[in-house]
């Protein structure tokens, strides 16, 4: 796709919609990083009759055998077994000198009746614009497809920011991302990020923007609009941006076109 197709269509769609006239149109790149992250998600139940009964049961009584606690809870022997094995592989119990018991994090787990399931790691990407100071959603590789990519970078990007984020911002933007998505995985558990395993800046993206001041000589009202082509769509905040910073210089153009 042509970007120079782009900005004639959204030339035609301000002109149409308003009674403003473009006194100025223009293109540039905001820069935008690829983060990948690396995690791994944990799968949250509630913590089933079955699994409260061993959970009371080791807590009191020293067991050698599941056939031992099948006997006394009056359940097949085979489910005992099989939710003993779940509950070693995931750290909530382990036997200490031939009897099972209760470790920190399955008492933990026992008050809270959630039952927390580690799944492998996975990772995904994530989009940050320093200009922006926040993460934009956005498919950069169609971004990337554009042939006439701008030369000229926006004025007012921000140089050199460090980008050190903490756990808890990572882990919120992932999972508002897959609620968003609607990401349960079934009707009684949900996926879960307790901690990120590590995060890559992998690269950073131009990302061409069409920017336009227009000027609606009834109102004598000047205002700017800037199409960011990741997000697809009119670009609220570095609009205001370019409004900040130059508000008091809009006449001078006018009359420059005069």
């Amino acid at each position: 796709m042509e970007l120079h197709t782009l900005q004639q269509s959204l030339r035609d769609e301000l002109t149409k919609k308003s009674n403003a006239s473009i006194l100025q149109s223009d293109t540039w790149c905001v820069p935008v990083h690829s983060l990948n992250v690396t995690y791994k998600p944990v799968i949250r139940t509630k913590m089933d009759i079955l699994m409260k009964m061993l959970f009371l049961s080791l807590k009191d009584t020293k067991f050698e055998s599941a056939e031992q606690i099948s006997e006394i809870l009056l359940v097949e022997q085979l489910f005992v077994e099989d939710l003993l094995s779940k509950m070693q592989k995931t750290g909530l119990i382990e036997k200490v000198d031939f009897y099972f018991q209760l470790t920190e994090k399955g008492q933990r787990q026992f008050a809270s009746g959630i039952f927390e399931e580690e799944q492998n790691e996975t990772s995904t990407e994530l989009l940050y614009s320093p200009t922006h100071t926040s993460f934009l959603y956005g498919d950069i590789e169609e971004v990337l497809e554009f042939e006439d990519f701008p030369e000229q970078i926006f004025r007012y990007q921000v140089q050199g920011m460090d980008l050190s984020f903490e756990d808890s911002v990572i882990i919120a933007e992932i999972q508002g991302r897959k609620e968003d998505n609607e990401e349960i995985v079934d009707e009684q558990g949900q996926l879960f990020i307790t901690s990120i395993d590590s995060l890559e800046d992998v690269q950073v993206n131009d990302v061409p923007c069409i920017e336009y001041l227009l000027y609606d000589e009834e109102k004598d009202l000047f205002t700017v609009r800037v199409w960011n082509t990741l997000i697809n769509k009119w670009d609220d905040q570095l609009e205001q941006l370019i409004q900040e910073y130059e508000r008091t210089t809009w006449r001078d153009k006018l009359a420059s076109e005069a």
